[in-house]
């Protein structure tokens, strides 16, 4: 099995104004990789970065309805982040993925440890991270981006925006090789001391 990991933990910087009790939300951004993002213009005011050159490659809404909606169910979340992330590689010229069942399945397994052990890690439990993806039967290569953020940045768009703006999660998003993804959306009511948190995992598969 070939393996294509990238996490990522992005933190905006600054803190909000306007009155006391303001807080700095939290987006998370990791690399395993040791892979440097470009440094983005993060900033309370704004869900993206006034240097984002990469939104030129989010669905808007009329072709990706909800992408900055963080009310609705989470499965219409699930589908709309599938939407974009098929939009992405279609304006990159690459051919759309289809949903595998086993992926979906590992993608939510590994988005409930991470809530569980309150780890952000492609292993947050221990153990190999490959574990959960050959527990679903799954059997081709594989690589999975992962995603936490609280507030209005753990809806659909800003989470595809925020792998389009790091090299090793851009890199397995626009990944050639791909035929097949998974993924899963996990609410987390308290996580590492933060309230109202959403887990992502976004697999990716060749068959």
């Amino acid at each position: 099995m070939t393996l294509a990991v990238a996490g990522l933990l992005l933190f905006v910087s600054g803190a909000a104004s306007g009155g006391e009790g303001s807080a700095v939300p939290l987006r998370l951004v990791k690399s395993s990789q040791d892979a440097p993002a470009r440094a983005l213009a993060l900033s309370t005011a704004s869900l993206y970065a006034g240097n984002d050159r990469w939104k030129p490659y989010l669905a808007g809404e009329a072709a990706c309805p909800g992408g900055e909606r963080t009310d609705l169910p989470l499965a219409r979340q699930q589908r709309t982040l599938a939407c974009l992330v098929n939009w992405a590689r279609k304006r990159r010229g690459l051919e759309p993925l289809a949903l595998a069942p086993p992926l979906n399945v590992s993608s939510l397994k590994k988005a409930e440890d991470i809530a569980r052990c309150e780890n952000f890690d492609h292993s947050p439990c221990g153990g190999d991270w490959t574990f959960r993806v050959r527990a679903a039967g799954y059997t081709g290569a594989v690589g999975e981006n992962l995603y936490l953020a609280e507030g209005p940045w753990r809806a659909p768009r800003v989470v595809v925006d925020g792998w389009l703006n790091s090299p090793t999660h851009r890199a397995n998003l626009f990944g050639p090789q791909w035929r097949r993804q998974g993924l899963a959306a996990v609410a987390v009511d308290t996580f590492q001391g933060r309230r109202g948190v959403t887990v992502w995992v976004n697999e990716f598969g060749d068959r």
